[in-house]
């Protein structure tokens, strides 16, 4: 008996609207694997136009300059601080030994 009417339901009728629920679900999932397979491509053509880039070796030398200067700089701050350099790094061994033996 269908929900909403009183009179019943036959077994043509169950047996068609699960073959209408088959046959939806069949295109969602062909949907969502061609959506899938497009984003999937998207993605890959991006990474290989990165890979790809020209200036790949000005990108290694500008990042390789900046790591050099930021390592630079925080070794004269730590001589110039050594008191807070010494806090600092307690303070994070210390973060460091709760985080590690909390269960």
């Amino acid at each position: 008996m269908s929900r909403f009417s009183r009179t019943p339901t036959t077994r043509d009728e169950i047996e068609r609207e699960i073959q209408n629920l088959m046959t939806a679900l069949d295109d969602l999932k062909d949907d969502a694997s061609r959506e899938s397979r497009n984003r999937f491509n998207a993605l890959r053509s991006r990474a290989e136009s990165l890979w790809h880039d020209n200036r790949w070796d000005e990108h290694c030398h500008d990042l390789s300059r900046r790591s050099r200067d930021a390592g630079r700089m925080a070794k004269d701050c730590a001589r110039e601080h050594p008191l807070s350099t010494v806090a600092l790094a307690a303070g994070a061994v210390a973060l460091i030994g709760y985080l590690a033996t909390r269960r």
